[in-house]
């Protein structure tokens, strides 16, 4: 018994050496990793300062030919919408128009001729008074004659 004890021992020892080597190992991996990223770290860091210029680059063309495409199919379609409204209010004046001379109601037009047709002859009623009490003046000085209006 005493002998297996011994082997068994033998055997645990061999392990545990095993582990403590394995573990020195990773250590020392790590040790390297850090030293390689403080020799490799300005290059890597310059590397992905490229890489991020040049990957940015492409983005920003993406994104502006996407805005480009949008723009013009907003454009597109708010002409046609505008074209639209256009044709809808010609449709709508014209109706309007329509029911207004079916009504008899005069234009803006119209009136406003019509208004200007009043006040000139306004104008020549307000000259022909003026002649007619001129005349009117003169006449009872001198002939004595009685106005149009029997006055």
């Amino acid at each position: 018994m005493s002998n297996e004890k011994k082997k068994d021992t033998g055997k645990g020892k061999k392990e545990k050496h095993e582990w403590n080597e394995r573990a020195k190992e990773i250590w020392l991996a790590g040790l390297g990793a850090l030293s390689a990223v403080e020799e490799e770290g300005s290059k890597l860091f310059h590397t992905l300062v490229d890489r991020g210029t040049s990957y940015e680059k492409k983005r920003k063309e993406q994104m502006d030919e996407l805005w480009n495409e949008v723009s013009e199919r907003y454009e597109k379609t708010g002409s046609k919408v505008g074209e639209s409204i256009d044709k809808a209010e010609e449709r709508v004046e014209r109706n309007l128009k329509s029911i207004i001379t079916g009504l008899g109601i005069p234009t803006r037009k119209e009136i406003e001729e019509l208004s200007n047709k009043v006040d000139a002859l306004n104008k020549k009623i307000d000259r022909l008074k003026e002649n007619e009490a001129a005349s009117s003046r003169s006449g009872k000085k001198s002939t004595g004659k009685t106005s149009k209006s029997g006055k």
